[in-house]
């Protein structure tokens, strides 16, 4: 699945630039429309052809539900959730429509709260809670990726799904939103969010291009943390019998640390840019600055190589609960060097709930 959504995310949209408006010798508009045309609409692209496809495998499975059809549906599901993991990051714009980012993934879920409401939609059979005006207004926990996995990867979930054609409705009504949702953030940003961004100015979303700039960093840098303290630190603990492995993000799937390493490949992707970007947001940094943080990416990459998708067998390994606490040492050192290195230009990102300044 990796190397499928690296060739998709290579390819480049045919989209004509905006005139610019900023001041003398500022290159804030150029940054943010490379960063807009060469990493945001082509992971929200490449998402919406993943998540398309989860609904037309959900479809197929539903008609006639086997072993083998439940296999395709899981790895469709895997294919999307690899989309968005790769698009986790930018939090502002189209995704925040709608209430689009938690009906797509509401987690944490710390009190199971999904689960019930869940439970009891699949009790209800209720048909008409499933056409899609009325689906979209149901309960966050109930819409998106939490609850499709909890449906698709839960012991015996073949025979709960052969045995209850209601609850592979509601499978596929989930499939179905996350498609609907993930095409209408990509057509969003394509038709309105890339105008908002070529044209910042006080009349608009955005006050100034460096304000829409200060938010592209923000999606870079504030994810850094939550990673280290969502995804790693609070589920592993301060030592492996201390874990709770059923706080992690997709735990079920047992896709964790492959959450983790496509949020990290794209946060290192999404800072560089790419052979066909002429500015990204490391131009913004000075380059002794971008070199340390380069640095790092690299020693997080590597970090991975001796890691598996998932955090319970990483776990249970020998030695695994040491190089997990090694990845959020290297996360943390991360989200130092970016602080280092935005104090040394005109970003300010203002106050970040996770790092508690």
């Amino acid at each position: 699945m990796k190397t499928l959504y690296s060739l998709i995310l290579a390819a480049s949209l045919s989209t004509s630039l905006f005139a610019q408006k900023d001041g003398p010798g500022n290159n804030w508009t150029e940054v943010n429309l490379a960063v807009t045309d060469h990493q945001v609409i082509p992971s929200y692209q490449a998402f919406a052809l993943a998540a398309g496809q989860l609904e037309i495998v959900a479809g197929e499975f539903c008609n006639s539900p086997d072993t083998a059809g439940l296999e395709s549906f899981r790895q469709a599901f895997h294919g999307a959730m690899d989309g968005w993991q790769q698009i986790q990051h930018v939090q502002f714009g189209p995704i925040t429509y709608f209430n689009w980012n938690f009906r797509l993934h509401y987690w944490p879920d710390e009190k199971g709260t999904g689960g019930r409401q869940l439970e009891s939609l699949v009790t209800s059979g209720n048909a008409e809670l499933l056409e899609p005006d009325n689906f979209a207004r149901e309960s966050v926990g109930v819409q998106g990726f939490p609850a499709l996995e909890r449906l698709l990867f839960t012991e015996g979930s073949i025979g709960a799904l052969q045995e209850d054609p209601f609850r592979c409705q509601v499978a596929h009504a989930i499939a179905r939103n996350i498609s609907d949702i993930a095409e209408g953030v990509h057509q969003r940003w394509v038709d309105e969010f890339r105008a908002t961004i070529a044209n910042a100015d006080e009349r608009g979303f955005f006050e100034s291009a460096e304000d829409a700039a200060i938010d592209f960093m923000k999606a870079q840098v504030e994810p850094i943390r939550r990673i280290q303290q969502q995804k790693i630190e609070e589920v592993i603990g301060e030592n492996a019998q201390r874990a709770r492995v059923r706080r992690a993000e997709s735990w079920r799937a047992e896709r964790s640390l492959r959450n983790v390493e496509l949020n990290i490949l794209a946060l290192e992707s999404f800072f560089n840019g790419d052979d066909q970007t002429s500015k990204s947001l490391s131009s913004l940094l000075e380059a002794s600055d971008v070199s340390t943080i380069n640095g790092i990416f690299s020693e997080l990459e590597q970090s991975f190589m001796a890691l598996p998708d998932s955090l319970e067998e990483a776990l249970a390994s020998d030695g695994g609960h040491a190089r997990l606490l090694a990845l959020a040492a290297h996360l943390d050192a991360l989200f130092e060097a970016f602080e280092a290195g935005l104090k040394n230009t005109d970003l300010y990102l203002g106050f970040n709930s996770l790092d508690g300044d």
